[in-house]
């Protein structure tokens, strides 16, 4: 796998760049100091992944973003920030983005987040709170389509579950963050599933920005 990382700050890219590295050695780590440089670099190198700062002088994420996805329809680009807020990351997902994940997100994260966009799927994980909703109208998939605002009753673990699910656990990782039984986890799974009338991660991701479960927090953009 090919990995183009862009970020001006140099300790930054080296230590994200070591860290996918020793993740998986064969994985080919590329770096761009500034969204000049990647929009120069990437035609030639055909990343299969972009891992994109958001806040860089001269050419900032989104613009940068916005020329790549241009230049090399299809690209998969993931979006790193400390803080996005709310009206820009509507406008990060309308640009073509597969993913916009925080920079206080480990590894781990990061390496979900890359799978899940090479899988096809979007992934979302920002400085965040999700609330719980406490009305009982459930959205239909229909709505969740049109983006219209619904509100929705959880209970508090399953915001526990669709936390983890947003941000690309798998069944096996949930099962023992939570320490519940598989057959605890899907019947949670089943009712969020059910609650929003969705039946994809992609579509829960969408559904929990779109009806404010997910709420940027109050961290500084770096």
């Amino acid at each position: 796998m090919k990995i183009l990382i862009v970020d001006d700050h140099v300790l930054v890219r080296k230590g994200l760049k070591s860290l996918l590295i020793s993740y998986n050695p064969l994985w080919e780590v590329h770096e761009a100091i500034n969204g000049i440089q990647a929009i120069i670099k990437a035609p030639d190198i055909h990343p299969d992944i972009v891992l994109m700062d958001y806040s860089m002088p001269k050419l900032n994420g989104m613009r940068a973003s916005a020329q790549l996805l241009k230049d090399l329809p299809g690209i998969n680009i993931i979006m790193i920030s400390g803080f996005i807020s709310r009206e820009n990351i509507r406008e990060l997902l309308g640009t073509g983005i597969k993913g916009i994940v925080s920079k206080t997100a480990g590894t781990e994260d990061i390496v979900a987040a890359i799978y899940n966009v090479m899988n096809g799927e979007q992934h979302l994980i920002v400085e965040s709170d999700i609330g719980i909703q406490e009305e009982k109208q459930p959205k239909t998939r229909q709505g969740a389509k049109q983006g219209k605002p619904v509100k929705v009753l959880f209970t508090r673990r399953e915001i526990e579950v669709l936390r983890l699910i947003i941000k690309g656990h798998t069944p096996e990782m949930i099962i023992e963050q939570l320490g519940v039984s598989r057959r605890t986890l899907e019947t949670h799974r089943s009712n969020i599933y059910k609650k929003c009338g969705l039946h994809s991660t992609a579509e829960l991701v969408q559904f929990a920005f779109m009806n404010n479960l997910i709420l940027p927090g109050p961290s500084k953009a770096t």
